[in-house]
């Protein structure tokens, strides 16, 4: 169980704001593993990879960023 920070791709997303915050997120976290060889890179879909960063920011800082992410108990990895 527990609760997940997902990209949200209901309405009209904003693919500009997900790639903003991929580049924000991975200025002060390590966003290795969606890099290029990394563990997560594929598949290489800038949705997939949003989510992965606003998870990542959800779990290190506690903070889901609302404006392009939504909280879920759906594990995205799964």
């Amino acid at each position: 169980a527990g609760l997940f920070c997902i990209a949200n791709t209901n309405g009209n997303p904003d693919y500009e704001k997900f790639q903003g915050f991929i580049d924000y997120a991975c200025g002060i976290l390590d966003c290795s593993p969606i890099q290029p060889g990394g563990s997560c890179y594929f598949p290489n879909y800038l949705v997939k990879h949003t989510t992965w960063v606003l998870n990542l920011f959800y779990k290190t800082r506690g903070v889901c960023n609302r404006e392009i992410g939504l909280i879920t108990n759906v594990n995205p990895c799964k």
